[in-house]
C-alpha cells in the first residue's frame, strides 16, 4: 500500500503542475482535462484512506 500511495501522490503532484502549467499558457482545454485528472486522483485517495492533506490548496494558481 505504501507503493501505491507514493505513486498517488507524484501523480497529483504531476497533475497539478500540469494543470497551472496549462492555465499559464491560456489552454482551456487542457486545463479542465487535467483538472479531471486530479479529481479523479483525490478521489482514489479518498476511497484508499490516503491522505492527502499536503494538497489542501488544489487551485491551480496555488
Amino acid at each position: 500500500m505504501r507503493e501505491f500511495a507514493l505513486t498517488l501522490h507524484v501523480r497529483i503532484h504531476d497533475s497539478i503542475t500540469a494543470l497551472r502549467r496549462a492555465h499559464a499558457i491560456g489552454d482551456d482545454d487542457l486545463a479542465t482535462a487535467q483538472a479531471g485528472e486530479v479529481e479523479d486522483l483525490v478521489e482514489i485517495a479518498a476511497r484508499h484512506g490516503i491522505d492527502i492533506a499536503g494538497y489542501a490548496a488544489l487551485s491551480p494558481t496555488g
